[in-house]
């Protein structure tokens, strides 16, 4: 009687293909850790425009015309860019108010918005038109 020490052919195939999609599963896990951290950074920078604004608007004789033109959002929209983002920043007249509104894609899909309101908010789309603010429809006449 012979005395095999080892494993056979079958059961070798068996626990690579187990291998296989247990890390399978782990990378789309880590893909989306990976977004979900992008997403966060996005989202952080956007934040530090609100206090951009009211400094511009100071400097500016009470007024945000020119914000999204300003050097002032440089610095955010470096680390939106680096982290393979889009910036979109628009100066906003809705009924007379002088604003400013700005929308960063995120990996995960959609858009996070800031506007002079104080709204910060995720929407499924970009800005709209000039004068609307976050989570305004265009087609509700955002003025």
């Amino acid at each position: 009687m012979k005395n095999n020490k080892g494993f056979t052919l079958v059961e070798l195939l068996v626990v690579i293909a187990i291998i296989g999609v247990l890390s399978a599963v782990a990378v789309v896990n880590l893909n989306s850790a990976r977004d979900k951290g992008i997403d966060a950074s996005r989202k952080g920078n956007m934040s530090a425009l609100p206090a951009a604004a009211e400094v511009f608007y100071d400097d500016n004789s009470l007024s945000h015309f020119g914000f999204c033109d300003d050097t002032s959002i440089d610095g955010v929209e470096a680390s939106i860019l680096a982290n393979t983002g889009t910036l979109d920043c628009q100066d906003a007249d809705t009924a007379g108010t002088d604003g400013w509104v700005a929308t960063v894609d995120l990996e995960a899909g959609g858009y996070f918005c800031v506007d002079w309101t104080g709204a910060a908010q995720e929407q499924a789309g970009a800005l709209f038109a000039t004068g609307c603010a976050c989570g305004a429809v265009a087609d509700e006449g955002c003025d």
